[in-house]
């Protein structure tokens, strides 16, 4: 097996555990969460909130964790912690304990996002970039289809069985995510963000990861709550939305990699944000069946922006520059989704609605949509 294919599948394995059960895994249990009595509906919203807090304290300190203990050291801890977070949430210890778990795991992914891209980015042959960030994202989606089937199964045994067995998928993540990493490389000198000047296209692409961010936060938090509390369906549809939601990030991620790879990275970033605007916005103006379909699916596939915008960025600064303006944009979209993330919630508790979240989110997606449409290749760019 060529080395940046066991690499991609470790980078895989690291955002199933990272980002996938780290922040998404939450979304189908915060019904439960709230009927249980385990939170209310305004502290469900809150532990999501610092979960995106979080995440941006971890891409703060990606950096400098790295010049303490390397890339792949690092990363084998940020798993350990985040799968600790799993099984902590087991205990029904309230509010104020779910939300130092959850926190604790975003500061976690924030660096594994950081990082393990910078990995997979610097092993992968140029012509399979966009394959090898596919593979990668595959990660999330087939966290996210797990707990669509588990949460509904388990569930019905209480909240413990739920956490318990999302923590055992964990614990498996963990294990193939330590293979994969056995293959990495010592990572270079660490760029220096002093000697970094980002061009035009470049600031396109942090203020791009920004809006997408923004954009994802309904989802990531309302979609099930949406679909039981605001539309009255079971849990079990909700469960199949997020069967959905996981199919569309497994099979979505890897189409717009090899989409990427045929058209270019430039124009799949416009098709991918435009998609998720209508993906976003749609289902409270047209709330019937096959347009839900639709948003679960399309939206699913939201990791597919990651994907090509990932190799976007090597493509504009070259491979060694990689790290800084990523680690630049993943801090931007960090700061812009924590936010976002508060607001939206306090907005939702304010209006009691969920229509201005999802019109807000479509909005961001679509500007940041109109923005790539004219980004210029980079210097280093091999190709449109």
């Amino acid at each position: 097996m060529p080395a940046w294919v066991r690499l991609s599948i470790g980078g895989a394995a690291t955002l199933l555990v990272g980002m996938g059960l780290g922040r998404f895994s939450y979304t189908p249990l915060i019904p439960a969460l709230i009927e249980e009595g385990w939170l209310t509906a305004a502290e469900a919203g809150s532990v999501a909130a610092f979960n995106l807090a979080g995440f941006l304290i971890g891409a703060l300190g990606a950096l400098w964790l790295r010049r303490l203990m390397g890339e792949a050291a690092l990363l084998r801890l940020c798993l350990w912690i985040t799968l600790a977070c799993l099984v902590a949430s087991i205990a029904p210890a309230g509010a104020a304990w779910l939300v130092f778990w959850r926190c604790l795991a975003g500061i976690a992914m924030g660096v594994m996002m950081v990082h393990a891209l910078a990995i997979v980015t610097r092993h992968a042959p140029p012509e399979r970039l966009g394959a090898a960030t596919g593979i990668v994202f595959t990660g999330v989606g087939i966290a996210i289809l797990a707990s669509g089937v588990l949460v509904p199964l388990l569930a019905g045994q209480g909240l413990i069985a739920a956490w318990s067995g999302l923590a055992l998928f964990g614990a498996l993540g963990v294990g193939v995510a330590l293979w994969g990493w056995r293959a990495a490389d010592p990572a270079p000198q660490e760029p220096s963000l002093s000697r970094f000047r980002p061009s035009a296209a470049a600031f396109r692409l942090i203020a791009a990861q920004s809006l997408f961010g923004i954009g994802l936060v309904p989802h990531s938090i309302y979609w099930v709550d949406y679909l039981v509390r605001g539309l009255g369906e079971s849990i079990a549809v909700g469960g199949f939305h997020w069967v959905l939601f996981g199919l569309g990030a497994m099979t979505g991620t890897f189409l717009w990699g090899r989409l990427a790879d045929a058209i270019g990275h430039r124009r799949g970033l416009v098709l991918v944000l435009a998609s998720l605007a209508a993906g976003i916005a749609l289902p409270v103006v047209l709330p019937i069946g096959w347009v839900l379909i639709l948003s679960s699916l399309v939206v699913g596939a939201q990791p597919g922006f990651s994907a090509i915008i990932s190799g976007r960025v090597q493509q504009v600064v070259g491979p060694d520059e990689m790290p800084p303006l990523w680690h630049a944009m993943i801090l931007t979209g960090g700061v812009a989704q924590a936010v976002a993330g508060y607001l939206l919630v306090a907005l939702f508790e304010i209006a009691g609605s969920y229509v201005p979240i999802f019109l807000i989110g479509g909005a961001a997606m679509g500007t940041g949509a109109i923005l790539v449409i004219n980004l210029k290749p980079g210097a280093s760019s091999g190709g449109a």
